[in-house]
């Protein structure tokens, strides 16, 4: 298996920008405790319509950030604002500090500071300590919304944040994962729709481990450790097929079969896809029409912006 290259976040998924109507201003003012609120989107511009995470098609209530303040253009903890805990209560994108967690810019009103996040919260993360990536081998609503990641960094569009800016920083989160989605429909030489009823998936040869650094917003390879993986079943279906598939997974490249799927049916009998060679990128989503049939498992593939990307029909036979 080919070793993915440190994948660098651009600066386009990490930007953010500062809130500076009047309005915004005058209501920070009389709700905010003097301490460091933020507003998050997930996309790629912090003005662009947010895009689905894994767990749904927004924030939910109650997700959590870990948010760092570091002195501007550098990677030094600010005021000591390390890992500090946030939470939209709505889940409208409005975040406020938890109980103790509460960020402060420095007194100097020229002491400029940038923000890096991350997402999920972790409670025992520290900036310096490379963030250990594992994907669920069983894929479930839960699971998936555990091992999503994003990340964001705001830095005032170079310039940092000072005190004497009492605004709302906005963050715009990047996906840092990708995404597999497979839409299937069984060929009438296999039987019914029902034999997926009952019936089993699990990719084969999918590396499960990487390192994320939190202060350059870079994936890293570890010995790869590949595993089954069992993609979640889905509770919505595209017209016009049977099932449909998806797995959280680390962006890697991958040789010509390489990666496998096995599609096995309620009856056990069992259809592979071989995948064919692919590099798998941050932010985006794999989607493959899958048809499952005796006289070979086909797979058209597209490539879209979760970024997500299509890929198509394949077939499992």
């Amino acid at each position: 298996m080919k070793l993915k290259k440190t994948i660098l976040l651009t600066t386009a998924l990490a930007a953010a920008a500062l809130i500076t109507s009047c309005t915004n201003d005058n209501d920070e003012a009389t709700v905010n405790d003097g301490s460091v609120r933020f507003t998050a989107a997930i996309g790629r511009s912090a003005v662009a319509t947010p895009e689905t995470r894994a767990a749904g098609t927004a924030w939910a209530a109650a997700d959590e950030i870990g948010v760092f303040m570091v002195d501007h253009g550098a990677t030094s903890i600010a005021a000591a604002a390390e890992n500090k805990q946030y939470v939209t209560g709505k889940g409208d994108g409005a975040f406020t500090p938890a109980v103790g967690h509460e960020i402060y810019y420095p007194m100097d009103n020229n002491h400029a500071v940038d923000f890096i996040a991350y997402y999920p919260y972790r409670e025992d993360m520290m900036f310096t300590t490379q963030l250990e990536i594992e994907i669920a081998t069983t894929q479930t609503d839960a699971t998936q919304a555990a091992t999503d990641l994003m990340w964001a960094k705001a830095d005032n569009s170079g310039s940092g944040y000072t005190k004497g800016r009492n605004t709302t920083v906005a963050l715009t989160f990047g996906h840092c994962l990708a995404k597999l989605t497979m839409n299937c429909k069984v060929d009438a030489s296999v039987g019914a729709p029902e034999v997926l009823d009952g019936g089993t998936v699990t990719i084969h040869g999918m590396n499960t481990r990487m390192t994320f650094n939190l202060a350059t917003g870079t994936l890293e390879v570890v010995p790869e450790t590949p595993a089954d993986i069992t993609p979640r079943k889905a509770a919505t279906v595209p017209a016009g097929f049977h099932a449909t598939y998806d797995a959280i997974i680390l962006p890697e490249t991958y040789g010509d079969g390489q990666l496998t799927v096995d599609f096995t049916t309620a009856g056990g009998e069992t259809f592979t896809w071989n995948v064919e060679a692919i590099d798998l990128e941050p932010g985006h989503e794999y989607i493959y029409e899958v048809t499952i049939t005796r006289t070979g498992v086909t797979a058209n593939g597209t490539i879209k912006p979760w970024t997500q990307e299509v890929k198509g029909p394949v077939t499992a036979e």
